[in-house]
């Protein structure tokens, strides 16, 4: 019975894999990844040499050499490895992303394989292909799945380490060097390790209850926000923190815990994977309510317009569902995921629906017009042209940077490209023919037909570039002679 079930899932879950990884355009953070990484390529410095992605004004960017500081080493380091191998391309990338993916659940099957059998990891591993977060971050190259990787092999680690008769054993040093390279992917500083390491072990043996769980929550989103200079009386904290309570509920509880019932008896393994999963869950959602007030605040935007521009943030709880599921699997005489008589029903409407998810995501991809914008750039501008870009994006700086892989792989041209928004009084700037003096291209995100001075065409794209529009200098002569 259960073959039938998990079997054909698991199939429909990589097929989804796949086509993510055709159709889907790369993500804005990994275009920006690629940048650096192709920059260091280039001339051994890893810089975004058209400014930074959150300018100093909120009407415009002004080109500068931004480095990476060593941040996201080993993340670069992966991306540079595929680069030197088969080219710096959107297709490599796309490659990249698809093994990332297909590993992490080869990674989720192999390690509940060992642990708790083969009809557990077939189940577990079904669920996790058709999980909507992981397939994004296939078709996107986001690190979703990297990530997960490294904590199913955390937990594992830490299961083996405490089933060991010795207490001090070499299983240990797994989930140590986990940590040092997640805290690399995401830039963080690699001594965060102990002190999250040492709270991390002081909790894992503690009872977490609601207001502990809450507490850790508010203490996370509230240290953040302060240390990106905001106030503490910022009156976005509060639905910010509970945006994220229900992000978490949808993208763990909904998405994933609903499949297993809690029974079994519980162990001293059991209590302290689920204490210590429930302290990263805390932690996570003060973070992402942080990230949102901290966007809201830079970017002088209304909270709800931040939360749609950065709705899918709560993905980064998709690391916490197999902490999660192994808690409950170590009880005593737990049933583990299956079709029990009385949760068919609710088992059935949860997969159906994240399929239909996926199917909706999948036909509905995202624009590539970046991508197309990019590649026509680099079949028609000079190396001394450079690039206006008017955008009234939250993400412009990303966007503009997403351009840059299409039109300069490898990363070695002079371009200089300038982000301003559409009132920003850049007609006035090109006129001066000052800073702009060798602007010779304007691209627009979304495309709202720009009142553009007199000399300037529009360019007919090869490709459907959805809510992108290119234009060049027409003039019969010099723009700036």
């Amino acid at each position: 019975m259960d073959d039938r079930i998990w079997k054909p899932l698991l199939l429909i879950g990589i097929v989804f894999h796949i086509l993510a990884a055709f159709l889907m355009p790369v993500g804005l953070d990994a275009h920006v990844h690629a940048t650096y990484v192709t920059d260091e390529m280039d001339d051994g410095e890893a810089h975004l040499e058209w400014g930074k992605l959150r300018a100093d004004s909120p009407d415009g960017s002004v080109p500068e050499e931004v480095s990476s500081d060593d941040k996201w080493f080993f993340w670069h380091a992966i991306m540079e490895m595929w680069f030197s191998l088969f080219g710096a391309s959107l297709t490599t990338l796309h490659i990249i992303g698809l093994i990332a993916g297909l590993g992490c659940l080869a990674t989720i099957f192999l390690v509940t394989k060992s642990l708790f059998g083969p009809e557990q990891a077939l189940r577990l591993t079904a669920l996790a292909s058709i999980y909507p977060p992981l397939i994004r971050a296939a078709g996107r190259f986001y690190q979703e799945g990297p990530i997960l990787i490294l904590v199913t092999l955390s937990v594992w680690a830490v299961i083996k380490a405490m089933q060991s008769e010795r207490k001090l054993n070499s299983w240990w040093l797994i989930p140590f060097i986990c940590a040092i390279i997640i805290l690399s992917f995401k830039g963080m500083p690699l001594w965060y390790v102990l002190p999250a390491g040492l709270v991390l072990l002081i909790w894992s043996k503690s009872e977490i209850r609601m207001l502990a769980f809450i507490a850790v929550a508010i203490a996370v989103e509230l240290v953040i926000v302060w240390r990106n200079g905001i106030s503490l009386t910022e009156p976005d904290l509060v639905p910010a923190l509970l945006s994220s309570f229900i992000g978490a509920f949808i993208f763990v509880y909904c998405a994933m815990l609903v499949f297993e019932r809690i029974d079994g008896e519980e162990t001293e393994l059991s209590r302290m994977l689920e204490n210590g999963t429930r302290l990263v869950s805390a932690g996570l959602i003060g973070w992402i309510a942080a990230l949102w007030v901290t966007e809201a605040h830079a970017l002088d935007m209304g909270f709800f317009d931040i939360i749609l521009d950065y709705r899918n943030n709560p993905r980064y709880l998709s690391l916490v569902f197999i902490p999660l599921w192994y808690a409950r699997l170590t009880r005593t005489g737990a049933t583990g995921i299956g079709m029990q008589s009385d949760r068919k029903k609710l088992v059935a409407g949860a997969i159906i629906l994240m399929i239909l998810i996926n199917i909706a995501v999948l036909s509905a991809t995202g624009t590539r017009g970046s991508e197309i914008i990019g590649s026509e750039l680099a079949e028609q501008a000079n190396e001394e042209d450079d690039i206006l870009f008017i955008s009234e994006s939250s993400l412009a700086m990303h966007r503009m940077y997403s351009i840059r892989l299409t039109f300069d792989p490898d990363n070695d041209g002079e371009n200089l490209a300038y982000w301003r928004t559409s009132d920003s009084g850049w007609q006035d700037e090109l006129a001066e023919c000052s800073e702009f003096s060798d602007v010779d291209w304007i691209v627009n995100f979304p495309n709202d037909s720009l009142e553009l001075p007199p000399g300037w065409i529009e360019v007919e794209l090869d490709a459907e570039a959805d809510d992108w529009a290119l234009y060049k200098w027409g003039g019969e002569d010099a723009r700036c002679s």
